[in-house]
């Protein structure tokens, strides 16, 4: 999935109305955030399938540990999308250490950056011993008012975040919750970061490739105040490959999703896309292809790919 491909579709969602306010009563906003929170919470190893979701959230039963973790969630990252949101629709951007540590608060995990040394299982670098609060307030910094290849930068200050691990426990997922109010403030959807094993290892790989960019700074930096200009120096330097692909594969079914569901508000039919593209002399193969490469704004329910006549044309130049 290119860029320009993402590019484009974001500006058909803005002439389409742009995202949709999160709220729960719109089926497509709250299907991505059901299935981002089980998403989520799958990576740091807890389970859920949608009913147990549901139940939970309807308060109607004693719920699992699982369930719990996915309950506050869900509640956090609907509530800090709609500050989001609303950031978006003014053109504003609030984003500060206040914001960092209540979204950790809210999961749970107290909001309390930590004094103490901490080891990332599996990583082969070891995060910050001190100057917490002064690394993230660079990571602030950093999202805040450096220019760059946007979709680089969210991935490379997302891996950052990470990196510096600045809570006990909880990282992770704030960290996630985060990435996905930096997009939401700039007009994109959230993206689901899947948890299955396989894509896992891919977001790893995608967080190490980074991490492998970045991680001589926190050695040179280990009991020293850091340099906000020569850590700012190597930030822009570090380039990610997989953690974007990965983001960008998941920005494209977020956007198709919401875009179709644009036009079947407007009456659009939406059919299979082996249908669709027959009709205009497309091969079986060929169509298996432009679904792969992002040619067609489509989404995929159960194991059929769906689009709209006119949705299937637009990027087939």
């Amino acid at each position: 999935m290119n860029e320009k491909l993402i590019i484009e579709r974001k500006r058909l969602l803005d002439k389409l109305g742009g995202i949709p306010e999160p709220v729960i009563e719109n089926k497509e906003w709250l299907y991505l955030l059901e299935e981002e929170t089980r998403n989520s919470i799958l990576i740091e190893g807890y389970f859920v399938d949608e009913e147990e979701l549901e139940q939970a959230l309807a308060g109607k039963k004693p719920i699992s540990k699982s369930q719990e973790e996915a309950v506050k969630y869900f509640k956090t990252a609907k509530f800090i999308y709609g500050l989001a949101y609303e950031n978006c629709k003014s053109n504003e951007f609030l984003f500060g250490i206040p914001l960092i540590r209540q979204i950790n608060k809210e999961l749970g995990f107290g909001g309390e950056f930590r004094k103490e040394k901490i080891k990332i299982a599996g990583a082969e670098f070891e995060p910050p011993e001190s100057y917490i609060e002064e690394w993230v307030r660079i990571y602030i910094d950093y999202v805040y008012n450096v220019n760059e290849n946007f979709f680089n930068k969210i991935c490379v200050s997302h891996a950052f975040f990470e990196e510096i691990h600045p809570f006990i426990d909880g990282n992770g997922r704030t960290g996630r919750i985060l990435l996905n109010y930096i997009l939401i403030s700039s007009g994109y959807p959230l993206v689901i970061i899947k948890g299955t094993d396989k894509n896992k290892q891919i977001y790893y790989r995608g967080l190490e490739e980074i991490d492998s960019q970045l991680s001589n700074l926190f050695t040179k930096y280990k009991n020293i105040l850091p340099d906000k200009q020569e850590v700012f120096k190597k930030l822009k330097e570090a380039k990610s490959d997989i953690l974007k692909s990965l983001i960008l594969e998941a920005l494209r079914e977020s956007l198709d999703r919401l875009i179709i569901a644009k036009y079947e508000e407007k009456g659009a039919k939406i059919e299979p896309v082996s249908k669709l593209l027959k009709d205009l002399g497309y091969s079986p193969e060929s169509t298996r292809q432009l679904i792969k490469r992002g040619k067609i704004v489509a989404v995929k329910i159960k194991k059929t790919w769906y689009s709209t006549k006119d949705l299937v044309k637009i990027f087939l130049v």
